[in-house]
């Protein structure tokens, strides 16, 4: 079976580098990006099975979520927001915008990410 493949993008390396390292172990293979330029650049290049990113900063991060869920080779894609942002307009325009899940940083440890990012993605493949 091959490996499921993460695309993190977060501006804290460190706060992102967390989260890839728990995927990793789970067996993942990650890709882990600081900036939405560099995340476009990847997306060229290869398609993940799963999107993970903060919201910051919002309009570019809710652009490129359109751009994803708008592109045929990558709308399949399961979008998930990890964010601080918990307000219920930020978390309304996500939606509209295309992610699947919105996490809260804080709410969720890396290792229930995990777990429910997998559910996710089983999920989503059996519909």
């Amino acid at each position: 079976m091959a490996k499921k493949s993460l695309l993190m993008i977060d501006q804290d390396a460190f706060y992102g580098g967390i989260y890839a390292n728990r995927f990793e172990s789970a067996g993942w293979s990650v890709a882990l990006e600081e900036t939405i330029g560099d995340a476009d650049k990847r997306l060229e290049r290869e398609v993940p099975d799963v999107i993970i990113m903060d919201l910051n900063p919002l309009d570019e991060s809710l652009a490129f979520l359109q751009r994803v869920r708008q592109n045929p080779k990558t709308t399949q894609v399961l979008q998930i927001a990890l964010t601080d942002l918990g307000d219920r307009e930020t978390m309304l325009l996500a939606m509209d915008a295309g992610v699947d899940s919105y996490l809260l940083k804080g709410h969720f440890v890396p290792a229930e990410a995990v777990k429910k990012v997998k559910r996710l993605l089983e999920e989503k493949k059996s519909v």
